[in-house]
């Protein structure tokens, strides 16, 4: 267990990567899952030896994130109490940016013709180049291309300047009435839920 205290030090950094993947509200599970599976696996020795392996910490990390994002949910677990863990403070404001940026992308591809967004949501969900979707699927590389294109230009119209604000981190100046509403309204749909039961 002298392994896991020296890996559970760094938690900052395990949430911080698991940000990278995207999650900020499930972090710190995914983080322990990690540690859970990592005890199960015996891959401790492994990621612990003089020094800590990020290499290997980060492919856990991302394993665990997708399984995840493959069961569309997360226990929650609690740890030994003499492991000391400190959480990153959660930012809500840049959170929230985020998450009407994500929005207003889905938005945006949802408009499109079925094909776009066929094709857009095949390159970005099966990380294949162009050049490989060409030949699964017998298109032609120019109309991939030329079609991609299109898409990524639409994107940077009517999301691009929400997005140097976010990367400027002006989340203020970010349009967010239309996420706000909805967020609302999935709370609205949550308490009805919780009040039935």
């Amino acid at each position: 267990m002298d392994k896991l205290n020296i890996l559970a030090r760094q938690h900052k950094e395990w949430v911080k990567i698991v940000n990278s993947f995207g999650e900020y509200f499930l972090a710190d599970d995914v983080v322990q899952e990690t540690y859970i599976k990592i005890i199960r696996l015996n891959y401790i020795d492994k990621i612990v030896t003089d020094s800590i392996n990020k290499n290997i910490m980060w492919l856990i990390l991302r394993s665990v994130y997708v399984d995840h994002l493959r069961a569309n949910k997360m226990m929650k677990v609690c740890l030994d109490d003499n492991i000391n863990l400190s959480y990153i403070d959660f930012d809500l404001e840049k959170h929230e940016a985020f998450s009407t940026i994500e929005e207003k992308i889905q938005d945006e591809v949802d408009s499109w013709h079925w094909y776009d967004i066929k094709l857009f949501n095949l390159y970005r969900e099966s990380k294949l180049s162009m050049r490989q979707i060409a030949e699964e699927t017998n298109i032609s590389l120019t109309s991939i291309f030329n079609t991609l294109s299109n898409c990524k230009e639409r994107l940077r119209h009517a999301i691009g300047e929400d997005f140097a604000d976010y990367i400027n981190e002006e989340y203020e100046l970010i349009d967010n009435s239309k996420a706000t509403k909805k967020r609302m309204k999935e709370s609205q749909e949550q308490i009805t839920k919780l009040e039935e039961l």
